[in-house]
């Protein structure tokens, strides 16, 4: 399917309308974003579609990962807490969400159940984060749940960040808790350290309290999340991981140490993923087809914009293709020319004089519906392309002989990356 492989910008450049099949383009040139959102969620609509295309729907809603919630805070019941303590005590129970956005809240929420759950299960009381940001995760990890709890972070000032909204609860906390409970505090610790290699990891140094201890990363980006995984196969310290896929874009797919394949099996397939597939794989699928049902697919029309703009680029030199120029979220009716002249400011670029060549990108945006229709087919494609890659994570685990399962935790239109990876050494 030639849409795998496309970027909306060199529409225009590479002529992607004609590369779908005659069928599809008579019947898609006369269908409204609107209506195309409604196909591609699988509702009915009153149009004849190719069966080509109805078969690579009806394809990739079989073989892709069910992305359907299948927690929701209700589902967690509230078990009895002592009432000296921070999750018992009712003036601190939305202690930990302070400084928290809702996508956050959302994660870490349900993701420190998650942790929880499968710490008790393996008789586990310690739990390493990586790629912990200000801690949120820990924080509520540590001073909620109990556990012994450490983030590992690369960036310094999230580090010092992390110790001081952890001080700010306790020091709210301390005004409701006994001096009893208030000493028993496990205040979570934080790392600054940058992980290249999976032998960093056995050289981690942490206090006795944590000598077994389960690995957990919420989105931790490209290979990070494979190198957890490795590190867990390996290590008889980790008695589980649980982790959440994200920016599979950034995944290095050579090597010994490539972060995909990981599995034996895809690596005796012809399993490649271009860059374009993985950086498609990572869109939201759900919030998209929303936008389109909804008719809010005015702002698509910067996608018609950029894919004009590409076409001047690259006939003023071919190497300024795919060059990095600024971003623009929305035309809110501007002219082409200002649209340009803003997004190539950094570039310092002489934009052309030429009339018909303001003539022309005028005449490209008129075919901004197929720049969103191509668009949409090709994210199409996008559960599949994530499924091959955490499949792929799964059979690595089991091919080195542990159990492993994979859930739909979060809400998809909320945080799109809603996977979480599970495995245990029992």
């Amino acid at each position: 399917m030639i849409t795998y492989f496309l970027v909306y910008f060199d529409f225009f450049v590479d002529n992607h309308w004609e590369k779908l099949p005659t069928s599809w383009r008579e019947i898609f040139q006369n269908i409204d974003p609107q209506v195309l959102g409604d196909i591609i969620s699988g509702n009915h609509n009153n149009y004849v579609l190719p069966l080509s295309f109805l078969s690579l729907l009806k394809t990739v809603q079989t073989y892709s990962l069910p992305r359907t919630s299948i927690y929701n805070y209700e589902s967690f019941k509230e078990i009895h807490s002592i009432h000296d303590s921070c999750r018992g005590h009712p003036r601190l129970k939305n202690l930990f969400l302070k400084h928290v956005k809702l996508k956050k809240r959302h994660e870490v929420t349900l993701m420190a159940e998650i942790v929880h759950h499968t710490a008790s299960q393996v008789k586990c009381d310690a739990v390493v984060d990586f790629g912990s940001g200000l801690g949120h995760l820990v924080r509520l990890l540590a001073y909620k749940y109990d556990l012994y709890a450490a983030g590992i972070e690369c960036q310094s000032q999230l580090t010092q960040d992390a110790r001081k909204q952890d001080w700010e609860l306790e020091y709210t906390a301390k005004k409701y808790l006994s001096t009893e409970s208030a000493i028993k505090l496990r205040r979570p610790i934080h790392f600054d350290i940058i992980l290249n290699n999976i032998s960093q990891l056995d050289h981690l140094v942490l206090p006795d309290t944590m000598d077994n201890y389960g690995l957990i990363g919420l989105h931790p980006c490209g290979d990070l999340g494979p190198l957890l995984l490795k590190h867990f196969v390996s290590s008889n310290k980790v008695r589980f991981i649980c982790v959440v896929g994200c920016c599979y874009m950034k995944l290095t797919c050579e090597g010994a140490d490539r972060g995909y394949p990981m599995s034996k099996y895809l690596t005796g397939l012809d399993s490649g993923l271009s860059y374009a597939s993985r950086e498609i794989s990572c869109h939201s699928i759900d919030t998209y087809c929303d936008r389109l049902k909804n008719g809010h697919y005015e702002d698509l029309k910067i996608h018609a914009y950029r894919a004009a703009l590409e076409r001047i680029l690259v006939e003023h030199d071919p190497k300024l293709r795919h060059a990095q120029v600024r971003s623009i979220k929305n035309s809110d009716n501007m002219t082409f020319q200002r649209y340009c002249t803003l997004a190539v400011e950094r570039l310092e670029l002489p934009l052309p004089t030429c009339a018909s060549t303001w003539s022309r990108g005028e005449a490209d945006l008129q075919q901004w519906r197929r720049v969103v229709t191509v668009y949409t087919l090709r994210l199409l494609l996008a559960p599949l392309v994530e499924t091959v890659i955490l499949l792929d994570r799964i059979l690595f685990v089991i091919e080195n002989g542990f159990s492993c399962n994979i859930r739909p935790v979060f809400d998809p239109k909320i945080s799109p990356r809603n996977h979480i990876i599970v495995a245990k050494r029992m």
